[in-house]
């Protein structure tokens, strides 16, 4: 549903990346992370896969984002992470509030981010699962792919 707006309006969906609510991000360098995979494994399999919606557009500065409606449990998974890898802080400190988001624009002008608003509403909402973790790394170009992915626990399990 995203898909195109994201290729038209936001970097890092041509570089790779996929529609995704970011759980950490810097995380550890490229070539540590095949000594973190299992440690990730563990923490992702503490984790109940839980049902949610991005239910609202909302904006940073020059970004347009989905907003989901049980933010809270993303910002737990952040938090598990975090506690796991506390040198990992999320965007690397540099906010105050983790607000856990999937980005569709970024860096454009305000008609933009009023053309992306108004094209995502009609959409709203969209209803997902969270179930997975991927891990993704850069490589030397600045393109990205998946090098992992953990599953959550079966809701009820954990």
């Amino acid at each position: 549903m995203v898909g195109q707006l994201r290729l038209q309006y936001d970097a890092a969906a041509r570089l790779g990346v996929p529609a995704h609510v970011t759980l950490l991000y810097p995380f550890r360098p490229a070539e540590a992370l095949a000594g973190e995979i299992e440690a990730l494994r563990e923490v992702c399999a503490a984790i109940e896969a839980f049902p949610f919606a991005f239910t609202e557009v909302r904006r940073f500065s020059a970004t347009a984002y989905l907003h989901p409606d049980k933010s809270e449990r993303f910002v737990q998974m952040i938090r598990a992470l975090v506690k796991r890898w506390p040198m990992c802080e999320p965007y690397g400190g540099a906010f105050a509030d983790i607000i856990p988001h999937l980005t569709v624009a970024d860096k454009v002008n305000i008609e933009t981010l009023g053309a992306v608003d108004e094209s995502l509403r009609s959409q709203l909402p969209i209803r997902c699962v969270a179930n997975e973790v991927l891990l993704l790394s850069s490589d030397q170009g600045g393109m990205w792919s998946k090098r992992a992915s953990f599953s959550l626990a079966p809701a009820g399990t954990v």
